[in-house]
């Protein structure tokens, strides 16, 4: 078992919700269940996303530098992303990750499934953004 798991879990429970929602995106991509604690470890292993070994509670990990790559990865599905406004119209064959905003606190989900059982940020916030990946 991996050194600190409880620490690492409780990080992911704080910061992964980005992660989280590519790897829902990557199952319903597949129509497979993926292991997440996997997922997550590939995905830290492959630099798609940053995690501090010496800091758990650093409010950077879990951040996803390269999420066309990781759902990529995850999926087989060859894919950008682009951040879009609020409004954006969703066009054929794009699948989308929504960032909600409130205060100094981001949560991101998707329309009809959410990583958190009771976002604060959504209940209380605005929708401030979208991530748009597409097919290349």
């Amino acid at each position: 078992m991996r050194k600190k798991i409880q620490s690492f879990f409780l990080s992911a429970g704080n910061f992964a919700c980005y992660a989280f929602c590519i790897i829902r995106l990557a199952e319903k991509i597949t129509g497979m269940d993926i292991d997440v604690m996997s997922a997550l470890q590939a995905g830290i292993d492959k630099g798609f996303i940053r995690f501090d070994e010496d800091c758990l509670s650093s409010p950077n990990n879990f951040y996803v530098f390269e999420p066309a790559k990781f759902l990529e990865y995850l999926s087989g599905w060859k894919c950008n992303v682009k951040k879009e406004a609020a409004d954006y119209g969703l066009r054929e064959g794009e699948l989308c990750v929504y960032c909600w905003k409130r205060l100094n606190s981001m949560h991101f989900r998707l329309a009809d499934w959410d990583p958190l059982e009771n976002s604060q940020t959504v209940k209380y916030g605005v929708l401030d953004s979208l991530r748009v990946f597409y097919p290349v």
